[in-house]
């Protein structure tokens, strides 16, 4: 840590001595929140609205009666509550994080657990599904739990005690799921007593987002949820004391690190694609909670963000689907009903309305973007929906400028190339990974991918980054999906690319050399470099060269190394897939009509591992916390010190 950042933690130490021992009032303020300034619901329709949307609705229907039988829902596990919510019980292990205060706790304590499934539970996404269930029904019911929920959490969290204040990234989330969630409760009544029981939760958040910052190596995402908690805090609470320093701290954070957040590319600066998924949300709902208020902020929220769209469209198939490079934790910022990964098209589907860019639309039905825009344009055709709930690829829109030769772009601030075609009438998109670790200095959500790709074919997935699955309770498995071995890419003698030195730290990254795309009589050839420095000062340099012409990839591995020994070369595959061994040295692999044929160098040796644990490959994760059987391919031979290793790839359509 640079000296600056030493002085600022010790003093950040200071503050939490004093705070564990100031008594800290509660606020008597009874004044109701300002719910006019926000119309996210004026176009609301329960008719059009269950019409067009009845499978999301259906959902936050069924999280909110859950929720009324104290039913709690973290990363696919239900947790059973009595009459009494126990907000600091892990749902995995079923033990209890202490309740002391917030600056005692140790939250990579692994013993407890892993921090982030009790951490879920309390973002309190279920408040935003309890607000549209009553816009629904009028059921007084889910007002009422509404309220209850908050006094309970204000009772089993009194500040400054607790877990549940140990990151500012949670304090934020919850302010914004509150807010969104009280924007659905406009024309109910709320009792003095509840509107004291609100301001009062609201206080606690606000004080202690203001007063522990972000800042430095912590200065990512979590930034972001504090800036955004003290801005929509000061929006819709001013008549709070300290709201109008909220508001204004909070306003200069966002219009401050859009510039640094969102790479000039479009991509994300942590150098994770999901996260960006996360981070657009929350420039998109500052920017309209701004432009429905009539607040000025900065233009560069604006001019991100369509670089933003730019950028997702680029990169995502015509299925929706998005490589899932970096970490993946499944965050969102407000429960609408979406996916971390759903996100990404509803995000582009709000970005197409907000700037008038009909080539970023998905045509996938969008309940968030009609809340947040109240246009009817974002609902498809019915042929369109009769599409996705069939899971059938969307071959309708061709786009003639990929047809024959294809088209290529390259992200150079994000490090992505793209490569995108057609292979008979079927979408072929291929994502080159040249990024960075991560973000410096700590590089907390890079994976040791770099010169790895990804495949899909039609919409389906075929090469694929095999996700992430755990964070502090990962153990093994977080050290796999890290790993080099977990990505498509060159191992050599068994080595990361990096060491890694903790669930969030590496030790001295590598240097990607180059990366560049070239067109040349027809084809499209992305090359890529890699300089890593592995134990006992070997340094190793790998430079990957794919070709694409028509339906074949010719993937060139040239290595250079100070040492001999072995050298490893990965594929992971979709758990969809059938993969197969065949006679000769090919593999076949499989997916709805469509084959890709593998021929690895003629020199090594193949091995094929399907839910192993001995070693771990073969699994896949496509959100946290879930884990399946997938197929990994592991071709291996002698290094000496200089290698050229060449696989063929081609695409076999069933006509």
């Amino acid at each position: 840590m640079p000296p600056q950042e030493i002085l600022w933690r010790l003093l950040e130490k200071t503050k939490k001595l004093m705070d564990k021992y100031i008594p800290h009032g509660k606020d008597s303020c009874i004044s109701p929140p300002e719910k006019k300034i926000f119309l996210l619901t004026a176009h609301w329709d329960n008719k059009i609205i269950g019409a067009l949307f009845s499978q999301k609705t259906k959902y936050h229907l069924s999280i909110a009666d859950q929720a009324v039988t104290n039913q709690l829902i973290a990363f696919g596990i239900e947790v059973s509550h009595g009459k009494k919510i126990e907000w600091f019980l892990d749902p995995v292990t079923q033990k209890f994080w202490p309740k002391k205060f917030w600056g005692d706790i140790n939250y990579r304590d692994k013993t407890l657990g892993g921090v982030k499934f009790v951490w879920e539970i309390n973002r309190l996404y279920f408040f935003v599904s309890l607000g549209i269930s009553y816009k629904l029904t009028k059921n007084k019911k889910y007002a009422d739990k509404f309220i209850w929920f908050i006094r309970s959490w204000t009772t089993g969290n009194p500040y400054p005690i607790g877990i549940n204040w140990a990151s500012g990234i949670e304090v934020g989330i919850r302010l914004a799921n509150l807010v969104w969630a009280l924007s659905f409760f406009e024309d109910h009544f709320f009792s003095q007593d509840d509107q004291k029981a609100i301001n009062s939760f609201v206080k606690n958040h606000g004080t202690h987002l203001h007063r522990y910052p972000s800042k430095y190596s912590s200065s990512n995402n979590h930034l972001l949820a504090e800036g955004f908690g003290l801005f929509i805090a000061g929006l819709y609470f001013p008549h709070l004391n300290h709201s109008k320093k909220w508001f204004t701290k909070g306003k200069k954070i966002l219009d401050n690190e859009v510039s640094r957040q969102i790479l000039d590319d479009g991509g994300s600066f942590e150098f994770s694609t999901t996260y960006l998924s996360f981070v657009a949300d929350f420039f998109l709902l500052y920017k309209i909670s701004c432009d429905t208020c009539g607040i000025r902020y900065n233009q560069a929220i604006n001019e991100r963000l369509e670089k933003s769209c730019g950028f997702i469209k680029s990169i995502m198939d015509v299925n929706g689907n998005i490589p899932n490079i970096g970490d993946q934790d499944s965050a969102v910022l407000v429960n609408f009903g979406l996916s971390n990964l759903e996100n990404f098209s509803s995000i582009l589907n709000t970005g197409s309305l907000l700037f008038s860019r009909k080539d970023l639309s998905t045509e996938i039905p969008d309940l968030k973007t009609w809340i947040l825009t109240g246009h009817k344009q974002v609902h498809p055709k019915a042929s369109a929906l009769k599409q996705k709930a069939d899971n059938t690829p969307n071959e309708s829109k061709k786009d003639p400028e990929i047809d024959g030769h294809g088209i290529s772009q390259l992200h150079r601030k994000s490090g992505l190339a793209v490569i995108r075609g057609r292979i008979n009438r079927k979408e072929f998109l291929l994502i080159g990974n040249a990024m960075p670790m991560g973000m410096a200095p700590l590089y907390a959500h890079g994976h040791l991918d770099a010169l790895s790709f990804t495949l899909s074919v039609g919409g389906l997935e075929f090469f694929i980054d095999p996700g992430t699955y755990r964070y502090h309770s990962g153990g093994k498995w977080r050290t796999y999906f890290r790993s080099t071995a977990a990505h498509n890419t060159i191992r050599i003698n068994q080595q990361d690319m990096s060491e890694q030195i903790g669930d969030f730290m590496f030790g001295k990254p590598y240097q990607i050399t180059e990366n560049r795309l070239e067109n040349n009589n027809g084809s499209i050839l992305w090359r890529a470099g890699v300089k890593a420095e592995l134990k006992k000062n070997q340094t190793s340099a790998i430079t990957r060269q794919i070709k694409w012409k028509q339906n074949q990839l010719i993937i060139s591995d040239y290595i250079e190394t100070q040492d001999t020994g072995l050298i490893e070369c990965f594929f992971h595959i979709h758990p969809l897939c059938s993969v197969k061994n065949k006679t000769g040295g090919e593999i076949h692999i499989q997916r709805n009509g469509i084959k890709i044929i593998v021929l690895p160098d003629s020199r090594g040796k193949i091995e094929i591992f399907k839910g192993s644990h001995d070693p771990i490959a073969g699994w896949y994760s496509g959100n946290f916390n879930e884990i399946q059987e997938s197929t990994s391919i592991r071709f291996y031979k002698t290094l000496n010190n200089k290698e050229r290793i060449i696989t063929q790839l081609s695409v076999e359509l069933d006509e």
